[in-house]
């Protein structure tokens, strides 16, 4: 499925009003503002690129991105399906609006690879995907277990029933804080079980426990 960009269509318009300005004008920066968004596009996901109009690759729309890998059209190319989107509404009116609709025709034109643009230097696109690794489930349960194990070991913090705490009456409680930090930062966030060790070793808690250290 493809995805709807068309907040980064307006991000792109936000941080670049001069190119947005001049966007399908016939100015020498007609094109400016179609070639930073195909960059910052492309560098979101790669199957985004510019348009070629009705497959010509030299005749760049001003006002349209392509998606190669799915959709109505081709590619001439490659022969790949390609889908273009719209992202000018009224494209060199006096009222433009950024938008993001489907052009539903089978030769709406090829696929043309974003090149580095002479315009101002793009903001960082947002990652669609988190920068770390999310453990499995056998090693997030293992990785649980092992700290478990540390709570209520004589060199952790000696609580015989691990992960555990007493309540203001005395009553045996789940830590649910401490299950909470340190899962995240095990399970989500991928910190090492030396760094999560260490963390619990410079604890109050931990201290006062093994004051000769």
């Amino acid at each position: 499925m493809i995805p709807n960009m068309i907040e980064e269509v307006r991000r792109t318009r936000d941080a670049h009003p001069q190119a947005w300005k001049h966007a399908h004008t016939g100015s020498p920066q007609s094109k400016d503002f179609i070639r930073l968004l195909a960059e910052r596009l492309h560098a979101i996901n790669p199957a985004f690129g510019l348009n070629g109009k009705r497959g010509n690759y030299d005749d760049l729309s001003e006002d349209a991105i392509n998606f190669i890998g799915e959709g109505p059209g081709h590619d001439p190319k490659t022969g790949r399906p390609v889908t273009v989107f719209d992202v000018i509404r009224g494209a060199g009116g006096p009222n433009p609006e950024a938008s993001w609709d489907l052009i539903d025709l089978p030769g709406a034109g090829g696929w043309v690879q974003p090149g580095p643009s002479t315009a101002p230097e793009l903001p960082k696109p947002i990652p669609t995907e988190p920068p770390f690794r999310v453990l499995s489930k056998p090693d997030a349960y293992a990785a649980l277990q092992r700290l478990n194990a540390f709570y209520a070991s004589q060199d952790g913090l000696q609580r015989p029933g691990g992960l555990v705490r007493h309540d203001d009456e005395g009553r045996t409680v789940a830590d649910v804080e401490a299950m909470a930090q340190w899962f995240l930062q095990l399970v989500v966030e991928g910190a090492s079980w030396a760094d999560v060790e260490a963390q619990i070793r410079q604890s109050a808690e931990w201290r006062d426990k093994h004051p000769n250290g």
